[in-house]
């Protein structure tokens, strides 16, 4: 059996799928906290992971690396010091085995193994999404979760490509593209646990 790296526009089921698919497959799954605790098993210090993670990167991660002043530098190695971490932690998770990796640039890390199946799922009818978010999300009206999916959806994408230079979106970064507006979360499972198993 494959792994599954996952990239996902956000409310587009994306995470819901992997956990399905862990499930159905009796694989660990792994997302960001999941890896923190992960890193911390293998004794990579990233306890400042969360501060530069994929949901701040617009906040903090992409401001520190792009701001001037005495401690740029400083605050480049610290950065780089961390993504490290979590990029061995991926690396070290895959050597155990068949395994779900959701974001944090999974699909760009672990890209070069034969046995790993990368997928970028996205949803084209923008308004299915604002509404899996207004039912799953703490937000109480369609506004807030419209908002929500833009500010997500653009700090996953400056994430991607402060660390790989790439274009989150593009297709030729991916095997597979996933539309959850064209097929049910359970649809996606199945084609991707049958890919899985080829």
């Amino acid at each position: 059996m494959k792994s599954m790296a996952i990239e996902r526009e956000f409310g587009s089921g994306g995470r819901d799928i992997g956990i399905r698919i862990a499930k159905e497959a009796q694989i660990p799954y792994y997302d960001g906290q999941l890896l923190i605790e992960a890193a911390k098993r293998y004794g990579i210090e990233i306890a400042d992971l969360k501060e530069f993670d994929e949901n701040k990167v617009g906040s903090l991660l992409y401001n520190i690396a792009m701001m001037a002043g005495y401690n740029q530098y400083e605050n480049m190695v610290k950065i780089n010091e961390i993504f490290y971490g979590m990029k061995e932690t991926i690396k070290n998770l895959y050597a155990e085995g068949p395994a779900v990796f959701i974001g944090r640039c999974s699909t760009e890390i672990l890209k070069s193994y034969e046995d790993v199946v990368t997928v970028f799922v996205r949803c084209s009818d923008k308004e299915k999404r604002v509404q899996r978010i207004f039912d799953k999300e703490n937000v109480d009206t369609m506004q807030k979760a419209r908002r929500l999916m833009d500010r997500k959806d653009w700090g996953r994408e400056r994430y991607f490509k402060f660390w790989t230079k790439k274009d989150w979106k593009d297709e030729k970064n991916y095997d597979l593209i996933l539309d959850t507006a064209k097929f049910s979360l359970e649809e996606c499972s199945e084609i991707l646990l049958k890919r899985m198993n080829e």
